[in-house]
């Protein structure tokens, strides 16, 4: 049903740019750009390391706006509960937002123009900004790297390579090279990204891609270890492990799926929605929309040096009452829950994880979507209600609510 909503607004959005191009308006952007001091249809969440800003993607979901930056990456102080007036106007349908591993800048994608979005994090994280745009600018427009193919979900992990050079003497020094390494799950074309992210010599930002049909409507990634991560899709018959092939400078060349996992379905395919393993990564639950379920896989096959494809088993399935949209772990290995989002039911489900059932169905506000652990504290972003909800998780079986952030406008400059 999602989909189906998506490719109709992606109909509007193209008739109502080739009608403006049809009219003569070459300059002249038909319709509102997005309100930065009102929340809107919120699907992704980060949190600055320091714990007090969030970064919320506002996905312009119902087209209010008009499709070129109706899409918002809001600052919302997690203290005060107000909009920073350092948020951003970007692309529309944007997703998830994750945040480098320095803390320094963060990244989204947007589907309707089919680019990855980055940001600049001030040192405080109260202030986003693009740097190839004026100082003053609301917009994130030109901090774009474009890939085509609806991307749809980001994934990030922080990785190196060591150069060894030898000067005339015979003298060798080793060279180190840091990059943040990105894989993107793409809708359509069965089409992975994957990318490095490193600080050039003058400071600014370099990026290397490189892509492959590999998972048929991809629509999730998750890091696994190393310079894997794992892809579900939406039309997939398998869940694949993918690697990229990065030189000594830190870009990529290429990347190639190295293991494959089945997934058993009742369809010719399954849609797999979102991801997560417990803390030892030896095992990977899945959410599939048809049936609504959540899988149990065994990955401990999936190490470091096996090439062989299908070592990880399905080990057990738990029905599920309603389609889910994202789920997290909460705790430790032995006695951590897994929490997963229904907006349809307005509700928390959470999950024991070693028996597969549900302990509680907790009821939030309208249109859980998104979440995100900082310390004891989940954050809840609601999609409907836009307004955050925190709880503590200090006994995963038993959250307590803290606090509900209101939305009401932005703070002043």
């Amino acid at each position: 049903m999602e989909e189906t909503l998506n490719i109709a607004l992606k109909v509007l959005v193209a008739s109502s740019i080739v009608g403006a191009v049809l009219s003569g308006c070459a300059t002249d952007l038909v319709g509102d750009s997005a309100d930065l001091t009102s929340m809107e249809y919120p699907t992704g969440m980060a949190i600055h390391p320091n714990g007090r800003y969030a970064y919320i993607v506002g996905s312009n979901f119902d087209l209010d706006y008009r499709a070129t930056d109706g899409g918002v990456l809001y600052v919302v102080d997690l203290q005060s509960g107000v909009i920073m007036p350092s948020s951003k106007r970007m692309g529309s349908f944007g997703t998830n937002v994750v945040l480098s591993t320095d803390g320094r800048h963060g990244f989204t994608v947007t589907r309707d123009d089919d680019a990855l979005v980055w940001f600049e994090i001030s040192e405080d994280g109260s202030t986003i900004s693009c740097p190839n745009e004026k100082a003053d600018s609301e917009s994130l427009l030109k901090c774009r790297v474009f890939l085509d193919d609806d991307p749809s979900h980001i994934a990030l992990t922080h990785s190196y390579r060591d150069v060894t050079q030898y000067d005339a003497s015979g003298q060798a020094t080793t060279r180190r090279v840091e990059f943040d390494l990105l894989t993107i799950s793409q809708l359509r074309n069965a089409h992975v990204t994957m990318m490095t992210v490193q600080y050039g010599e003058d400071g600014d930002l370099d990026f290397s891609h490189a892509s492959a049909a590999l998972v048929y409507s991809a629509s999730e990634s998750l890091w696994l270890s190393g310079e894997k991560f794992i892809v579900t899709g939406r039309a997939a018959t398998n869940l694949l492990v993918v690697t990229p092939a990065i030189n000594t400078d830190g870009h990529i060349e290429g990347i190639y799926a190295s293991q494959a996992v089945t997934v058993p379905s009742g369809f010719n395919v399954y849609q797999g929605r979102g991801m997560a393993t417990d803390p030892s990564r030896q095992n990977l639950f899945l959410l599939n929309q048809y049936p609504k379920s959540l899988l149990k896989f065994d990955i401990s096959g999936l190490d470091e040096q096996s090439a062989a494809t299908d070592r990880a088993a399905l080990t057990d399935m738990l029905m599920l009452p309603s389609d889910m949209t994202r789920l997290v772990w909460v705790g430790d290995n032995d006695t951590g829950m897994l929490y997963i989002t229904c907006v349809a039911d307005d509700a928390i489900y959470i999950v024991d994880p070693r028996r597969m059932e549900i302990a509680e169905k907790l009821t939030v506000g309208d249109g859980p979507y998104d979440m995100v652990l900082y310390g004891n504290t989940l954050h809840v972003v609601h999609f409907i209600a836009t307004d955050i909800w925190q709880f503590d998780i200090s006994t995963p079986s038993s959250p307590k609510l803290k606090s509900k952030l209101l939305f009401k406008g932005s703070s002043n400059p």
